[in-house]
């Protein structure tokens, strides 16, 4: 078994707090704004944003909340909360010498800016955004390019995401892989196998890498 060198965390549901995002985050979001825009449209405009075909200034128009895209992106990304313990457990795995990485389904901006705000884009090293790679989670070809760009085998990644869903192709491909407990984790199953082991907090996540690796 190879040596685990690298660890890629998802962002919503691991990094931060809340899984199920759209539910949750975006659409309260809009509904606050005064969007009235069916939930439907809002769920097809959001997947093509974070697949970059839209970009956020061309989201926010297609919800009814044209201008202003910076400020817009800045006061909806206020939204997200940082998982309890996820800076502390990103220090202690880099500190035992392993790299990391997300691998998250957004768009560039959304991401940059949310990691700006809790201080992630000094403590993880590489992010792979699904609307800059054309491909989401748990399409083959986002597994792909992220491996292809770490530059390292299969076997020497840890993927920690919160759907099982999205763990099956990482395993297809030699990964190993952890569940992360989330609000969204029992609304996307995955048939088959399952990941290697299942953790509720951040704490319990640094001490299932350990194991991996060990």
């Amino acid at each position: 078994m190879d040596q685990i060198k690298v660890v890629v965390f998802d962002a919503m549901g691991v990094l931060y707090a809340d899984g199920n995002v759209q539910g949750r985050v975006l659409l309260p979001y809009l509904r606050d704004q005064g969007c009235r825009a069916p939930e439907e449209e809002i769920r097809a405009a959001y997947r093509a944003a974070t697949l970059g075909r839209l970009t956020t200034e061309e989201f926010w128009a297609a919800a009814g909340l044209p201008g202003g895209v910076a400020a817009r992106d800045e006061d909806y990304c206020r939204r997200h909360r940082l998982t309890a313990g996820a800076r502390e457990a990103i220090i202690e795995l880099t500190g035992d010498g392993l790299e990391t990485a997300c691998l998250s389904n957004d768009t560039a901006a959304w991401s940059a800016c949310v990691r700006r705000r809790f201080g992630l884009d000094r403590l993880v090293r590489r992010w792979f955004v699904s609307s800059d790679l054309g491909a989401r989670k748990p399409d083959r070809a986002a597994y792909e390019a992220l491996l292809d760009g770490l530059g390292v085998l299969p076997g020497e990644v840890v993927l920690v995401d919160d759907r099982p869903v999205n763990l099956a192709p990482a395993r297809s491909l030699g990964m190993r892989t952890i569940l992360f407990l989330s609000d969204d984790t029992d609304a996307n199953p995955a048939t088959g196998e399952g990941p290697e082991r299942q953790v509720a907090t951040m704490p319990e996540l640094a001490t299932a890498i350990r194991a991996l690796g060990g």
